[in-house]
């Protein structure tokens, strides 16, 4: 019996036989078990039998079943089963086979600027794909970051969502653990402080910070102080610069952290795909040149001195780096630090482990990588094996050195080539993660000149956002200033729209055109007009008069039946995917008539919306292009959010007295009754 109470080679639900026990907590243990029904080995998360009788422990470990199953991702770990409703429950995930982040780094301390980069740009995506589906991790760090080894080389995955947030109308959905969750090492201000009802996915953005940083440097951004200080809503001194620990990191490293690591969550980067690829992009700024990366696995005790004396000139113009290996274990570990290294020239008779075993492995650290095999053992056998095993090329000792480097620059040649097309790859998956559903599948008829790009008709809202006060600064700044201002106001509102599950249509000018669409499109719409007021008066309000933040922007919002499709000049190659419809027109329309400040609303997106807001009725309105007046109502606030937007005071001008209600009264808004 183990301290749970569960033996070896015991069955949980009828199917699945313990084998051996992995990990254990409070809360249960995970173990190695046998799906005899799929010849599969699994990771069965078993609940300890002193918290199954209690409704809390239950509600908890559902909750980790349901946000893990919202999630479709290579880089998120996966659920194959589950039992909640049984006197244990259980649930069956997928077998990993690696080693998660913090016991690498308890055995190395630091990581390399490539691998970090490697780790943040996977971990990353499995963030976008839970944000997108509502899902707040809540306690990432290196414990639940796993580095799994595989036949197409290593990849992250992140591990146990039991502490995760799932969003339902952008609202957080109550957790069963009441308590300030997560760890503290890694938590946010805003969520140290358990400021719940506020928190975000941006927590999540914080967290993947501080586990770079500490990769990176091998100690925790913050002192103990300092997160006592942010759990009193205290601002925090700033971490010590990365570059101070590690000289080699430089300036451009410090900088990327300054940002993610700042204490206002406005001020940091607003989504994983925007922390990843600034990372990388300060990182590749703060190379001056990028020599490739070739690893050289031999035994023999003057390879180093030769190669170095062969390249020398090659070297000192940083056209090569190499790196040195005795045998193949050591190789792969090289490989594990230095996920950059593009081309490996190995032995095949070294101890512990030859260059054909090497090669039959080298696929589980890195499947970019390519193995060019220089060998005195150069029979026809040796070379059949290398190539069944997947090298590259072959050459033979003693080394013609010019045709080692003609080889070189060939395989470095067919590697950039590769992973070229590899990025394009992941490029249009992350495009199709935010483009509306189909568009992507209906551009090759698109592209051939296909008559087979048929409209549909969605329901959905529309919101117009203008950034009033822009335009009288088209005509006073220079256009590089001008750009920048209006460009700044951008960045605020998009990952609003974004996080609560819309899309930015178009930008028009100075105004944006954002589409939300499936359940709760109306609340969410909503929700993401008062964050963007209420997001840019803050912003505004820090940075003075001089900020390039509009003080109060202008925003009109409808719902109801649209027509999605593509409007153009196909026979120009001139095609847009939108929406249109009187919805548009009328949500347009409303932001032109909208004071600095107010979200005016139509009276049927009001009916919608099934959340609390506080509405107060502005009349019946003839809009310029409509059918029939609209009714519209002014959208104060989420109800019982007591926060002010610096402009919501703004009063509307009604050309006609209201319809129903007095100007000013405040409605709140029920569920329509149907």
């Amino acid at each position: 019996m183990d301290e749970h109470g569960m033996s070896d080679r015991q069955t949980v639900g009828g199917r699945y036989v313990l084998e051996r026990r992995l990990a254990g907590g409070g809360m249960g243990t995970i173990w190695v078990a046998l799906d005899p029904k799929l010849q599969r080995h699994v990771a069965l998360k078993l609940m300890a039998s002193h918290c199954a009788p209690a409704p809390l422990a239950r509600q908890q470990f559902e909750w980790e079943a349901q946000a893990i199953a919202r999630l479709q991702n290579p880089h998120v770990i996966q659920v194959h089963d589950c039992d909640l409703a049984g006197d244990t429950p259980y649930i069956v995930m997928e077998l990993l086979d690696g080693e998660d982040l913090e016991a690498l780094l308890l055995r190395r301390e630091r990581l390399s600027l490539a691998m970090v980069d490697r780790v943040l740009t996977q971990a990353a995506r499995a963030l976008t794909a839970a944000h997108a589906a509502g899902v707040i991790h809540r306690d990432l760090k290196p414990a639940n970051i796993f580095l799994a080894r595989s036949a197409s080389g290593e990849l992250v995955k992140v591990l146990d969502f039991g502490l995760a947030l799932l969003m339902s109308g952008g609202a957080a959905k109550p957790h069963p653990d009441e308590e300030m969750a997560g760890t503290p090492r890694y938590m946010s201000p805003e969520q140290l402080r358990g400021v719940e009802p506020r928190l975000d996915h941006r927590c999540d953005l914080w967290a993947l910070a501080v586990v770079a940083y500490r990769a990176l440097t091998g100690q925790h951004p913050f002192a103990l102080e300092s997160l006592r200080q942010m759990r009193l809503g205290q601002v925090p001194p700033p971490p010590p610069p990365p570059s101070s620990i590690v000289p080699e990191l430089g300036a451009e490293v410090d900088a990327f952290f300054a940002r993610a690591l700042d204490p206002e969550p406005s001020l940091r980067y607003q989504s994983a795909h925007e922390l990843a690829a600034a990372f990388t992009s300060r990182v590749d700024a703060g190379r001056p040149s990028r020599p490739a990366k070739v690893l050289v696995v031999d035994d023999e005790p003057d390879i180093v001195v030769l190669m170095e004396q062969s390249f020398r000139k090659q070297i000192r113009r940083s056209v090569y780096q190499f790196l040195f290996a005795a045998d193949g274990e050591e190789a792969l570990e090289q490989l594990r630090q230095h996920p950059d290294v593009q081309v490996v020239l190995c032995d095949i008779n070294m101890p512990r482990m030859d260059g054909l075993t090497f090669l039959s492995r080298v696929g589980e650290v890195s499947s970019l990588t390519r193995v060019v095999i220089v060998s005195a053992y150069g029979d026809m056998n040796n070379i059949r094996t290398a190539m069944n095993r997947g090298a590259y090329d072959f050459i033979t000792k003693p080394i013609d050195f010019p045709d080692l480097e003609t080889t070189l620059v060939k395989t470095l040649k067919h590697v950039r080539e590769l992973r070229s097309t590899i990025r394009s790859t992941e490029e249009n998956g992350l495009l199709r993660m935010f483009v509306p559903g189909g568009v992507l599948e209906r551009l090759p008829p698109l592209l051939q000149g296909s008559d087979a790009l048929a409209g549909e008709r969605v329901e959905g809202t529309v919101v117009f956002v203008d950034v009033d006060a822009f335009t009288p600064v088209l005509h006073q700044e220079p256009p590089a200033e001008s750009l920048r201002r209006l460009n700044a106001n951008f960045e605020a509102i998009v990952p609003e729209v974004l996080s609560r599950g819309g899309t930015v249509d178009k930008f028009i000018g100075d105004a944006v055109m954002a589409v939300f669409r499936g359940p709760g499109h109306a609340d969410r719409a909503q929700e993401a007009c008062l964050a963007i007021r209420r997001q840019l008066g803050t912003l505004a309000d820090r940075g003075g008069e001089s900020a390039p933040y509009a003080h109060g922007v202008c925003i009109g919002l409808d719902s109801g039946e649209l027509v999605s499709g593509s409007i153009g000049a196909k026979a120009s190659g001139r095609l847009d995917y939108t929406v249109l419809g009187d919805v548009v027109n009328t949500a347009s329309r409303l932001a032109a008539r909208a004071a600095r400040g107010q979200v005016l609303v139509s009276d049927r997106a009001r009916e919608l919306a099934k959340q609390p807001f506080e509405y107060t009725p502005q009349g019946e309105q003839a809009l310029h292009g409509a059918g029939a007046p609209v009714v519209i109502f002014e959208l104060v606030r989420r109800a019982g959010d007591t926060r002010v937007a610096p402009d919501e005071a703004t009063p509307f001008v009604s050309s006609q007295p209201p319809a129903h209600d007095a100007p000013g009264t405040p409605v709140l808004a029920a569920r329509p009754s149907r």
